[in-house]
């Protein structure tokens, strides 16, 4: 544990991801069960059981020199890699862990307007539930992942086992924040921005980003989620004041008026504003509950390798925490 510590997969990480679901800490102690767990911790790094045998031996995460790193702070760039690796397993084992292995992939159109008039609307409004609904029906899995080596990232596209697949690695519950990050990470895989260990790893959203894949991956979500509807032009509103105008402004043109208020604060960087206003409209919890229900009818853990059900525990922990949404 400490070595796979020193490699950037700490003990609570490894706890969920390598270890089997019976292990207790008495486990520990009993010098049978060390084979077992060598052979798990070699196939994980993809490291030679000799080397992981071997107590005086480094375990090193495997890179993925491939990924684009996006919106990434300059000292964290190689210390992302066993996040990045993990996710890329984590991703593998739920295509391979799919209810309906055989159904045809569909990526969605280049035309965030086109495809938002092929998304199922929930309560007359384009919103999280509906766009990732979509995507799993496209055959491409969406995945909250709660449990990652640190430090991680904030989304992730990229294409494993032929499927694109779309990672959210924050915590964030409010669901139309959870699905603007949604949208700009299925920007990248309509645009062909990522390809098979080629992922694209957006890091920190507020962290400034030129790059012209950024800019289209952000106008893309704001394209998909609301649609011909205009963000309040005041940068001066109070909460109330921005609650009241957004449900005005979305019902029109079936945006979400919680999408309204983030796409405002993205503009005037008054996110404290647009966060009390989302909790005055009674839309900021819910999101989590909503992707774990997505994940449960699309995944089939039942028939699964042990190997991807451990890696599968990654994707969210204590269900208590998933608020459900109004």
């Amino acid at each position: 544990m400490r070595r796979l510590a020193d490699a950037g997969f700490p003990r609570d990480f490894a706890r969920a991801a390598v270890l089997p679901d019976w292990w207790e800490a008495e486990c520990a102690r009993d010098p049978d069960l060390l084979p077992d767990i060598e052979l798990r911790v070699a196939r994980f790094i993809r490291a030679p059981l000799s080397v992981v045998r071997d107590p005086a031996a480094a375990l090193v995460a495997p890179g993925v020199p491939g990924a684009r790193l996006r919106r990434v702070r300059t000292a964290r760039p190689d210390r992302l890699a066993p996040a990045v690796y993990t996710g890329l397993q984590i991703a593998a084992a739920a295509v391979r862990c799919l209810r309906e292995p055989a159904r045809g992939l569909r990526v969605p159109p280049a035309d965030a307007k086109a495809w938002r008039k092929e998304v199922p609307l929930n309560k007359m409004a384009v919103d999280l539930k509906g766009v990732v609904a979509d995507l799993w029906a496209r055959g491409i899995p969406v995945l909250h992942v709660e449990v990652l080596p640190t430090p991680s990232y904030q989304g992730m596209a990229c294409v494993v086992e032929g499927r694109p697949v779309v990672l959210i690695g924050h915590g964030y519950d409010d669901p139309a924040r959870l699905a603007f990050f949604i949208g700009h990470e299925a920007g990248h895989v309509a645009n062909a921005d990522c390809a098979v260990e080629q992922p694209v790893v957006d890091d920190q959203n507020d962290i400034p980003d030129a790059d012209p894949i950024e800019k289209r991956a952000d106008q893309y979500s704001a394209d998909l989620l609301l649609g011909d509807a205009n963000v309040p032009p005041n940068d001066t509103l109070d909460f109330r004041s921005l609650a009241a105008v957004c449900a005005f402004a979305g019902k029109p043109h079936g945006a979400d008026p919680a999408a309204l208020a983030w796409a405002w604060a993205e503009r005037t960087k008054e996110f404290q504003t647009a966060s009390m206003a989302v909790q005055a409209l009674y839309r900021a919890r819910g999101g989590k509950r909503i992707l774990r229900e997505l994940v449960d009818e699309n995944l089939n853990l039942g028939d699964a390798a042990e190997s991807d059900r451990s890696l599968l525990r990654c994707l969210y922990g204590d269900p208590e925490r998933n608020a459900t949404s109004g």
